[in-house]
């Protein structure tokens, strides 16, 4: 299908498949980061925690045989860094993470949702996209730029897999190897404890899908779509900047060109619309009052500013990040968790005091 197509082109249609098979099954399956938290913080039957760590899992697993097979060198990415921002890469998360709980969805979840007609997601990713580009180039650019440059720790390796070869003294290949079966046997315990216990045994299957369409990301911008005369970086699933470019592609059309994060994002809303369309699940849904708006604008702003502070989303960083190993990734996502679950306790908060303040029945 590929052979006969230029590079830029294999980039479209890369990015638009994946975009299109991750809206079906995002739709279809309810995949969530956020709810894969709340889960985890609640202590309750965990399905998205599940279908979470089974799309991680096979992430890492094939991401890393992709290393090995056609020797991918990530540091083209934004993932492998040679010295780590703590600050905002810390900063970021706690950001992105208190903003998801606040909007009730990470970016990709918004997507998702704004498709199948909630009108509350189509804010929220307005509003991440425009705060996302506006941290990336805009008004807020010098203050994560001053960020940036606060704690900088230099890294010998910048991935698990190369610094522990080190420590170990093997070779790195050796090292992935030994992970990659160990995520691979990881998966398949889950996979088949979902169905012995039959729960969410399609959301576990989608889940499995969705982690092999972030190895499908980096294999068309770093294999198949790869250019060495036009290099350009290597990505596979994100959105808070492709949500940005996405945007400002759309109002100067004329004056720039599509690539494969935007093409990305129209297959996600193309793939979401379709999957509710079939499941009649199409339906127009608003705001209950102007507070519940506000909330939902403030972490949509913390979160497309924390997004790109943190180098990427829940999504981002969460799946596509932590596959290449990064240790970026990994400080990222731990940040991530920890805003959730402050996010999660001023939600519960909020609820509370509202049912101390209600009338008695």
């Amino acid at each position: 299908m590929f052979e006969d197509m230029e590079p830029t082109d294999i980039l479209f249609v890369g990015g638009g498949l994946l975009g299109l098979a991750f809206g079906l099954l995002g739709q279809s399956s309810r995949f969530c980061f956020r709810q894969a938290v709340q889960e985890a913080v609640e202590g309750k039957r965990a399905g998205q925690l599940r279908g979470w760590l089974i799309a991680t899992l096979i992430a890492v697993a094939g991401t890393q045989s992709l290393v090995g097979s056609f020797d991918i060198d990530f540091s083209e990415s934004a993932y492998w860094v040679e010295s780590l921002p703590l600050v905002p890469l810390i900063l970021g998360g706690i950001m992105f993470g208190i903003g998801m709980m606040l909007a009730r969805g990470c970016a990709g979840r918004q997507v998702v949702l704004a498709a199948t007609g909630n009108l509350r997601s189509l804010i929220v990713i307005i509003t991440i996209a425009l705060s996302g580009y506006m941290t990336m180039r805009g008004l807020f650019a010098p203050i994560r730029q001053t960020l940036e440059g606060w704690v900088q720790v230099p890294l010998n390796n910048p991935d698990v897999a190369q610094s522990l070869a080190a420590s170990l003294s093997v070779e790195a290949e050796s090292v992935r190897t030994g992970l990659i079966a160990l995520a691979l046997l990881l998966a398949v315990v889950l996979l088949a404890r979902s169905f012995v216990l039959r729960d969410k045994i399609y959301l576990s299957v989608a889940s499995l899908i969705i982690g092999g369409l972030v190895v499908g990301g980096w294999y068309v911008t770093g294999v198949i779509g790869y250019d060495e005369f036009e290099p350009q970086r290597l990505e596979s699933l994100t959105f808070v900047a492709p949500g940005g470019n996405a945007m400002q592609f759309l109002m100067i059309y004329t004056g720039t060109t599509a690539n494969f994060g935007i093409l990305l994002i129209g297959g996600v809303i193309t793939g979401s619309f379709l999957s509710a369309l079939v499941r009649r699940e199409l339906a127009l849904q608003s705001f209950s009052e102007p507070k519940e708006m506000l909330r939902y604008l403030a972490g949509g702003v913390l979160m497309g500013c924390g997004a790109v502070m943190a180098i990427g989303c829940s999504i981002g960083q969460g799946l596509s990040g932590i596959s290449t190993l990064a240790f970026s990734s990994i400080i990222s996502v731990s940040a991530i968790v920890v805003g959730a679950k402050i996010g999660h306790m001023m939600m519960n908060r909020q609820t509370i005091q509202q049912a101390e303040m209600a009338p008695a029945e």
